[in-house]
């Protein structure tokens, strides 16, 4: 956190601040005077080590960069991990792999005698089926 202090404060910083500070003198940790004098250094303050010395005395301390966004969390399954623009389900190369399987399919019935190519004519047609299905 020491290295963070040079960190330019934007206004939600010194409003976190001065709301933690209101927080101590309603707990009576400072007098009037004291809220009065750090307030005021609190809206002059430029950076999160300016604003952190106002509660070196203080056990509570202001959610600095609340106002920052939040990093993205790391994907954890592959579902998750597919471009925005498709559906969950739907995986960058999943769609060739119905066509590679018909494909190997046909190069087996090519070569085979005619009790093969019923069967595999009847496994591609369910392929199919199962493939289109599941783009709904």
């Amino acid at each position: 956190m020491a290295a963070d202090g040079m960190m330019r404060a934007s206004d939600a910083d010194r409003d976190a601040a001065v709301d933690t500070l209101r927080d101590a003198y309603t707990a009576g940790r400072l007098t009037l005077e004291e809220f009065h004098e750090r307030t005021s250094a609190a809206y002059a303050g430029r950076t999160w080590g300016d604003l952190r010395e106002l509660f070196t005395d203080l056990p509570e301390q202001p959610a600095l960069g609340a106002d920052l966004p939040a990093a993205a969390e790391p994907s954890r399954t592959p579902e998750m991990a597919a471009p925005p623009g498709l559906p969950r389900r739907a995986r960058p190369g999943g769609a060739v792999m119905p066509f590679v399987m018909i494909w190997f399919l046909v190069m087996i019935a090519a070569r085979s005698n005619a009790l093969v190519v019923a069967p595999v004519v009847v496994l591609t047609v369910l392929l199919l089926v199962t493939a289109i299905s599941r783009r709904k």
